[in-house]
């Protein structure tokens, strides 16, 4: 399986926000069907890539001029270094002093088919002959080496040239307008408006609150249409009072979004069961459009060799997503959002407004031809609708008043006309809500993370799996970061401060101010079940980072941490510290909880129970680690400069603060010897304790077999005022 080295010897991922993932998934016996994706980069020079899936990666050309419908028109296409999967849903600014520095959108994305046998012998062979299923390019196309036919061999500086071009076929044409197409399939906007995203959103938001007449968003309840059938005129049809669009066949739902939450609800649910983990692809879509917070209706769809939508095809994707196969359904029966109303905007409530300043703001937010896409209307007057609804083959239409508000007036109420009989509407069977969604497929499990102990990634997912039942409850409900090391622990590694664009729909995620960077925002990771755990271990997640606070209520801090570093001391030294320490805390009424740091030093946590600022916190941690290294100068030192502090334990107390981290309890660290950080009894903190006896092959069995010395940590409640009191007693009189 391949992995593209040459992407990452190119990147820092300490500057740029592209993926480095390691969802790499090849097939047994080849790639025959894979996703594809065109991106349009503006770069150095503007460009198009075309990235095609092969041997588990995205094998990548670049093609200056972009496709051509044309199939007398060929184009040139430079093969490029392969890219990881997870850049099939890259869009973003690439800032600038990075290799491509600058936005790129995803310009067209979809399924490709190889006809001649499986893509990787088309890559050494020189040949690859594709049918594309896109939003913008269809039917066959392909991809030829330069100098393959020449009988001679290739020279070195021709060595990457291809030729990309299209082969005749119905989708083929000497009118060529893909330059005109020039959105993105995700988020609808151009690539010149990546950068100033910010002044879009900012517009919707303004226009939603002017129409919206200042009232806030709220829940509003799905009306169905008042059913009609066989029509032949339609009463008080005045022109232009009404509009007409097509009622598809599909799943009725609302998708609402809030930061990066994307629900899908079926209309007329009574239970509100969240479906957006049976349409990825959706959810990203609407993670990408130019508004953080929104409610729209509309109706996925997915459509039939014919073009239309077939709501069996659909019924079977959510079949086969329910077996567990939700990449090869989400491939062969992809689906479309046609968005029809927008409910509301940035906390704007729009049912008051109009129906068509609604859709007028809902083709702002969603433009383009993408993934979410606004209905189309037909032309009136209802007999020209109707007729033109015929000669497509399509037997419903909706029909709403231009001025219609939510929920309409009467006699203003949206209208469903079918062509004879009022036709039962199928529903989609999305199964049991416990099957197979939230599945962590698990991606190169044989790939070793420690070469010393000849340990696997396989192994990490089955360490975290082992330990999550004592890990979870340290964890859930606070933001979290990780450290990834994609190639284990001597390769390339970085912090995901943020949450990476591919995620799952249901993985839940918080955002977040930095407290060195305010003015740009970030998003953490929620691990609040097993599934959320095994996902971030499967990006190969090693060191699990959490914060003070809880996602809920991120300005107040629920316990307060001191750190002893003995890189230049000894164990027993940080032993003592946290002892006297311990003796501290019990004099001031708080509890102390030890652990090993999973490296060479210690930890003790004291729980302060909620309700707690961070400068109440701070000074309590700051007076603490004080009063330590005034009663054991011999041992302790708070200097943070290493040459000046001698043999002696530094004592830490700077982790307490809104997006400070300290690692967290049964986490692993990154270290050759694969030890965790491991809660402990008092009775095991003594001189002979030796942190290298918790590791990966050993804590798995010490969880099963006891009590976790941390299981009271979320219960404590202590009187904080009392114990800051009794502190600043204990420090005066030490002074």
């Amino acid at each position: 399986m391949a992995k593209p080295r040459t992407y990452e010897e190119k990147r820092d991922p300490a500057t740029t926000n592209e993926p480095f993932g390691d969802a790499a998934r090849g097939e047994a016996g080849g790639t025959l069907v894979g996703a594809f994706v065109v991106h349009l980069h503006d770069a150095t020079r503007r460009h198009y890539d075309l990235r095609v899936e092969a041997n588990g990666v995205l094998a990548s050309f670049a093609v200056p001029k972009g496709p051509c419908l044309d199939p007398t028109e060929k184009r040139l296409a430079i093969h490029t270094e392969d890219h990881p999967l997870e850049y099939l849903d890259f869009e973003d600014v690439i800032p600038e002093g990075n290799y491509g520095g600058g936005p790129m959108i995803v310009w067209d994305r979809g399924t490709v088919r190889y006809l001649e046998g499986p893509s990787e012998r088309g890559l050494v062979v020189g040949k690859l002959d594709m049918v594309f299923s896109g939003r913008k390019l269809r039917g066959r196309w392909a991809l030829v080496k330069l100098g393959r036919s020449a009988g001679r061999p290739m020279r070195e500086e021709d060595a990457a040239a291809w030729l990309f071009f299209k082969k005749r076929d119905a989708y083929a044409s000497e009118t060529d307008d893909i330059e005109a197409r020039d959105r993105s399939v995700l988020s609808g906007l151009r690539v010149g408006e990546l950068e100033t995203r910010g002044l879009t959103a900012g517009r919707l938001s303004t226009i939603a609150r002017s129409i919206a007449g200042g009232a806030d968003a709220c829940a509003s309840p799905f009306t169905p249409p008042v059913e009609r059938s066989g029509l032949s005129e339609l009463p008080g049809d005045a022109p232009n009072e009404r509009a007409f669009e097509p009622d598809l066949d599909g799943l009725r739902a609302r998708v609402e979004r809030d930061g990066d939450r994307v629900i899908l609800v079926e209309h007329g649910d009574p239970t509100m069961r969240d479906l957006s983990a049976f349409y990825p692809e959706l959810v990203r879509a609407a993670r990408a459009l130019p508004a953080e917070r929104f409610a729209l209706d509309g109706t996925v769809v997915t459509f039939d060799a014919a073009g239309l939508p077939s709501l069996p095809r659909l019924a079977a994707r959510a079949a086969e997503i329910v077996k567990g196969e939700a990449h090869r359904a989400t491939l062969e029966a992809p689906v479309t959002l046609v968005a029809q109303d927008l409910v509301s905007l940035d906390g704007a409530w729009l049912g008051a407004a109009p129906y068509e300043a609604r859709r007028a703001l809902l083709c702002e937010l969603a433009a383009g031809e993408g993934f979410v896409q606004v209905s189309t209307l037909l032309p009136g007057p209802w007999r020209a609708a109707r007729d033109l609804a015929r000669s497509l083959g399509l037997r419903r239409l909706l029909v709403r008043h231009r001025r219609a508000t939510l929920p309409a007036a009467p006699g203003e109420e949206t209208l469903r006309v079918s062509e004879g009989p009022t036709p039962e509407i199928a529903r989609v069977d999305h199964g049991s809500p416990k099957a197979a969604l939230r599945e962590v497929r698990i991606t190169n499990p044989q790939k070793v993370y420690f070469p010393e102990l000849g340990a696997t990634k396989g192994r990490v997912i089955a360490y975290y799996r082992s330990v999550a039942g004592a890990l979870l409850p340290h964890v859930r409900g606070r933001p979290v970061t990780v450290v990834r090391y994609p190639d284990g622990v001597h390769g390339k590694h970085f912090f995901q401060w943020n949450v990476p664009p591919q995620m799952p729909a249901w993985m839940r995620t918080v955002a977040f101010k930095d407290e060195e960077e305010p003015e740009r925002p970030k998003r953490g990771f929620l691990l609040d079940d097993l599934e959320s755990l095994l996902y971030v271990a499967n990006l190969g997640v090693l060191p699990i980072h959490v914060f003070s606070c809880r996602a809920a209520s991120l300005a107040m801090c629920d316990y307060v941490a001191l750190d002893f570093d003995v890189k230049l001391a000894s164990l027993p030294a940080a032993v003592a510290l946290a002892l006297e320490l311990r003796a501290i805390l019990d004099a001031i009424g708080l509890a102390g909880y030890p652990k090993t740091s999973g490296q060479t030093g210690l930890h003790v946590l004291a729980p302060l129970g909620a309700g707690h600022g961070y400068d109440t916190a701070r000074a309590l941690v700051e007076i603490l680690g004080r009063l330590l290294v005034h009663r054991r100068p011999d041992l302790a030192t708070m200097e943070r400069l290493p040459a000046k502090r001698g043999p002696r334990v530094y004592v830490d107390t700077v982790q307490t603060g809104p997006t400070r981290t300290l690692v967290a309890p049964y986490s692993l660290r990154a270290v050759p010897e694969a030890t965790v950080s491991m809660p402990l009894t008092w009775d095991e903190v003594r001189d002979d304790l030796d942190p290298k006896a918790y590791s990966l092959d050993t804590v798995p069995g010490l969880v099963a077999a006891r009590t976790c010395p941390m299981a009271s940590f979320a219960e404590a409640s202590p009187d904080v005022g009392r114990a800051v009191a009794r502190l600043a007693e204990l420090w005066a009189a030490a002074r």
